[in-house]
């Protein structure tokens, strides 16, 4: 069964892009045949958010969800989900320099077949830190651990994809790529075909998200 799930957005904007037309159209040409509709959530007496693949780092090989809780990454929304979908949760509380909760689990980490990027330093919590780092060592992942200053050039902000002949490469701003380390970028070459990049300062520096922020799957 593939389903179709509709997420409640923090901001009214982000609602609109929800479009009938958009949604008309999966169904005519995909296999989905469950609609999960989550957006009631976004008028209740006390709203709650979970922002899609904002909020959710998905391991789609062993259905485990990442998911930094913030205003916009509701606990109990994801608990939720995660029993709707059959994907193990793990939460955790992310935080930028300021001690704020990241807004997006996707800015702080990614998740591909074989390899993982995270900033680890973000989780205060020892034990939620240790979680999120043996989980994915427990699922199969080399863990590419990211500062801060990655962060915020959107390290995080990533995600594998299958090229033309079927293989595994990593898409990413220039911003991010030129950020990691010589080290970092071999490590992500031994699980990658390729590390792909283009430069989308305007977007990274007025809209404020990266290549993975623009690229939504189908699966």
């Amino acid at each position: 069964e593939c389903t179709l799930c509709l997420y409640p957005m923090r901001a009214p904007n982000r609602r609109k892009e929800r479009r009938p037309d958009f949604i008309d159209r999966l169904h005519s040409f995909s296999r989905y045949t469950n609609v999960y509709d989550m957006t009631r959530q976004e008028n209740a007496a006390r709203p709650k958010f979970l922002e899609g693949t904002g909020s959710l780092v998905l391991d789609r090989v062993n259905r485990v969800a990442y998911a930094a809780i913030s205003e916009r990454t509701d606990l109990s929304l994801t608990n939720v989900w995660g029993r709707v979908m059959d994907y193990d949760i793990v939460p955790f509380i992310s935080v930028d320099r300021a001690r704020r909760p990241i807004y997006h689990t996707n800015v702080m980490m990614s998740v591909g077949t074989s390899v993982a990027v995270v900033c680890a330093e973000s989780i205060p919590d020892a034990r939620e830190r240790a979680n999120v780092l043996d989980t994915l060592r427990s699922t199969g992942h080399e863990v590419v651990e990211i500062s801060m200053d990655q962060v915020d050039r959107f390290c995080g902000n990533i995600l594998e994809v299958e090229n033309y002949y079927g293989k595994p490469v990593l898409a990413m701003s220039t911003s991010a790529y030129k950020a990691f380390t010589p080290d970092q970028r071999a490590v992500l070459r031994e699980h990658e075909e390729d590390l792909i990049h283009a430069d989308i300062s305007t977007l990274e520096n007025i809209g404020g998200g990266g290549v993975r922020c623009s690229i939504g799957e189908l699966f």
